[in-house]
């Protein structure tokens, strides 16, 4: 056999194995299955805020947390605030730096907020009466 009848027949089989790959490859891409959906997440329940109307004062009820009497900010963990948020603890700014004047972190105080359509502001703040 001559070296070059040699070399085809030896090729060949070579060139049968990279179609056959080449096409396994590629038919498997084709067919691959879509990635598996990520789990569901748990039932989430978002708390719905009513829209607060301008204006209007809002009773509300808190601890004081942190003052800030030279910003003119309080920071008060409160209740729910019926028609206007949840209770929650966040940081307020006052109408009045003096409303500040009688007030220490750990006072539970009553307040009004008013919302401004640019935010909420306290207007009234006292420290509540003492529970007997």
């Amino acid at each position: 056999m001559e070296n070059g009848a040699w070399q085809a027949k030896a090729v060949w089989p070579l060139v049968a194995l990279v179609a056959v790959v080449g096409f396994s490859c590629k038919h498997q891409s084709q067919t691959a299955t879509a990635p598996a959906p990520s789990p569901t997440p748990p039932n989430l329940t978002l708390l719905a805020a009513p829209s607060p109307i301008i204006g209007k004062p809002y009773p509300a009820t808190g601890v004081v947390k942190l003052i800030s009497r030279k910003e003119g900010w309080i920071e008060i963990d409160h209740e729910e605030i019926v028609g206007l948020m949840p209770a929650m603890e966040m940081e307020w700014s006052v109408q009045k730096k003096s409303l500040l004047d009688d007030i220490k972190v750990g006072d539970k105080v009553n307040f009004t907020v008013v919302e401004t359509g640019k935010g909420e502001i306290i207007t009234e703040l006292k420290k509540a009466a003492a529970e007997k």
